[in-house]
């Protein structure tokens, strides 16, 4: 019954749960009144004080006996309402003047109907004061002084009343709060946390559970079908884009063999260059839409080692292209993703500028910051944030006539950046120059090991 009622439409629990403390609400103030009700009654000082009068009285005109009547005058004494036997004359005296609160008054209304009373500042004899005078015969009397009252308690009955109220009233909107916390807000705060960590390569083909109410089951069904047809989408495109690049690599290489062949120098590299440009071109869309990246694993390298050896690939090809930074600090990496994307950052720096410097930084707190600089024209503050899109281009001052391309070396460094958690900014240098900054985030199961030994842990050197 619960698991069907759980698996219910939303707008039916929402609508048991809120009506089902007010019906709730309506009997228990029915049954709070009335057992309030009579324990007012039952708990009233100046009513329990008139039925001890009255049993009193009651008792003293029914006994027969010699010494009982002082026996039972003497037992009520002993509970805390003192009496005293006086005449009926105390009855037929003018009452003073006594204010409307005093207790006698209250347990006089309170006695019954038939009963002849009359208050008095004291008996004839002056032991009892501030008394009440019972009648019991048509010559006896009985004089009460009764106990004072106890105390106000810290909280009436009354306030007992309200406060009871209070909290079944409360109490439906208490359970509704609960239920929608539990039943409606958690299923969908974890739908929000699933999609943010969705991926589209790596995760289940159905990764939002399809369980619980009505409406959350048809929610997580949308989105797993959703995300299926993104999957399919992307695959579809990533296809076809690389059946097109592939196709393209037959007619290139018959073009370049046909060029090798010709006379005429200056047409010849010029079209050498055309067929070399179509090619990167042509690599750079591979490389972008492969899937390299996100089947390798994570290992703990050594990133001065993997800097020092992207730099050295540029310097044997006659580039002014250096390293600054530590001699030995490990990270864990997808070491030959990383190197690619400084590869990539330093490609452009040399074609833009007349030399490159890499330079490694490790923070406090255990972050790396990795800078690509250069003295080239830098760009414009309205494009670089738009060269990591893919496919975007430059402006011509940092895009040479020579260069061409899909406008996707930075789209892939972006890729990587944040594949490993961490951002990459393109910062003007003064006067002149732009710096390349990649930062990557703290490994905490990675300490730096100046000083360890390389056998106590797989690390990747690159080169």
């Amino acid at each position: 019954m619960s698991k069907r009622f759980r698996g219910g439409s939303i707008r039916r629990q929402i609508a048991a749960v809120a009506l089902g403390p007010i019906i709730c609400l309506v009997v228990l103030s029915e049954i709070s009144d009335w057992l309030l009700r009579e324990d007012l009654e039952s708990v009233s000082y100046a009513r329990a004080t008139a039925s001890k009068i009255e049993s009193v009285v009651d008792l003293v005109r029914a006994s027969t006996a010699p010494g009982q009547k002082a026996a039972i005058l003497d037992a009520s004494s002993r509970t805390g309402l003192r009496v005293e036997e006086v005449g009926v004359a105390e009855l037929q005296q003018s009452t003073p003047n006594i204010p409307s609160a005093d207790l006698r008054h209250v347990v006089q209304e309170n006695l019954p109907a038939g009963f002849p009373t009359s208050l008095r500042s004291e008996t004839a004899t002056g032991s009892l004061r501030d008394v009440l005078v019972v009648g019991i015969g048509e010559d006896q009397a009985l004089a009460f002084l009764p106990a004072p009252p106890p105390p106000d308690a810290w909280i009436s009955d009354q306030e007992v009343i309200i406060v009871l109220k209070l909290m079944i009233l409360v109490l439906p909107v208490a359970l509704l709060s609960l239920y929608a916390a539990r039943v409606i807000a958690s299923p969908l705060l974890e739908f929000a946390r699933a999609a943010e960590a969705l991926k589209i390569d790596e995760e289940p083909d159905r990764p939002f559970k399809e369980s619980g109410a009505a409406e959350i089951r048809t929610l997580a069904k949308s989105l797993n079908d959703m995300r299926s047809r993104l999957r399919h989408m992307i695959d579809d495109r990533t296809r076809m884009l690389r059946a097109i690049s592939h196709d393209l690599r037959t007619p290139l290489t018959r073009l370049r063999l046909r060029v090798e062949r010709s006379t005429q120098p200056e047409l010849k590299a010029a079209m050498l260059k055309d067929i070399s440009s179509l090619s990167d071109m042509i690599d750079d869309t591979l490389t972008y839409l492969s899937k390299e990246m996100a089947s390798e694993t994570l290992v703990d390298a050594d990133l001065p080692s993997l800097l020092a050896t992207v730099c050295s690939d540029f310097s044997d090809l006659g580039f002014n292209v250096t390293y600054a930074g530590a001699d030995r600090f490990t990270y864990r990496c997808k070491p030959r993703s990383l190197a690619r994307a400084v590869a990539n950052l330093v490609e452009n720096s040399t074609k833009f500028a007349g030399n490159s410097l890499v330079e490694l930084t490790v923070l406090a707190n255990g972050a790396v910051r990795i800078s690509v600089i250069d003295d080239g024209p830098g760009l414009r503050d309205t494009v670089r944030t738009l060269v990591l899109e893919p496919f975007f281009k430059a402006d011509p001052a940092r895009t040479p006539a020579s260069r061409t391309g899909f406008g996707l070396g930075l789209s892939i460094v972006d890729d990587i950046v944040r594949a490993h958690g961490g951002t990459i900014e393109l910062l003007n240098r003064v006067p002149h120059g732009l710096v390349a900054q990649i930062e990557l985030p703290a490994a905490g199961d990675v300490a730096n090991d100046a000083g360890s030994d390389a056998s106590t842990r797989k690390v990747v050197r690159a080169g």
